[in-house]
């Protein structure tokens, strides 16, 4: 397997929803904490799964210390559902979350943008398939702001086409490391 930490976090980020559901369906609870739990976890390891690949130094530094970063907040937001901390959960989610979060899941979807020019052990038209939709709606969505118009990303099928990122990277990371490693 070419990355382990790769296809666990990609999996975890995958999963994140439909065990949050299964949660909060099972214990009637409130399912957040698990939902930001599972968030973190999925890109901590994915926060140490950007040295797997091959990449330009500089791109899995981007990648790594995005989904790092992107980590420590979704632990905040986990720790402070947990806990009902109000000063934390404002910090959370007011000061850290929203355009942080989006600033950081730009860095490491431009982390996956290198990686799929640079590793030539990548599926590229797999790759280009499920970069295309999450790149196009940021680009379109950065333009509109700057032109004073709104875009709605988080209508359920740009939230579901999100998705599509890291389905490629679990699949990239379940290839056995031997392919393509002519290096």
């Amino acid at each position: 397997m070419r990355s382990t930490r790769g296809l666990f976090g990609s999996s975890a980020l995958l999963l994140a929803l439909p065990i949050a559901a299964l949660y909060e369906a099972l214990a009637g609870a409130d399912a957040s904490v698990v939902v930001h739990g599972m968030l973190a976890l999925g890109s901590g390891l994915l926060s140490l799964a950007a040295f797997d690949f091959r990449a330009p130094r500089w791109a899995t530094r981007l990648g790594s210390g995005a989904a790092g970063a992107l980590a420590a907040i979704f632990t905040l937001q986990a720790l402070s559902e947990w806990i009902r901390h109000d000063r934390l959960a404002h910090f959370a989610y007011q000061v850290l979350g929203q355009r942080l979060e989006a600033t950081l899941v730009d860095g490491f979807m431009g982390w996956c943008v290198a990686t799929l020019l640079a590793d030539e052990r990548t599926s590229r038209v797999v790759g280009a398939i499920a970069l295309a939709p999450v790149v196009g709606s940021r680009m379109y969505a950065l333009a509109a702001a700057a032109h004073g118009s709104s875009f709605d990303a988080q209508a359920p099928m740009l939230k579901a086409l999100s998705l599509l990122p890291f389905a490629w990277l679990a699949f990239e990371s379940a290839k056995s490391a031997r392919l393509g490693a002519t290096r």
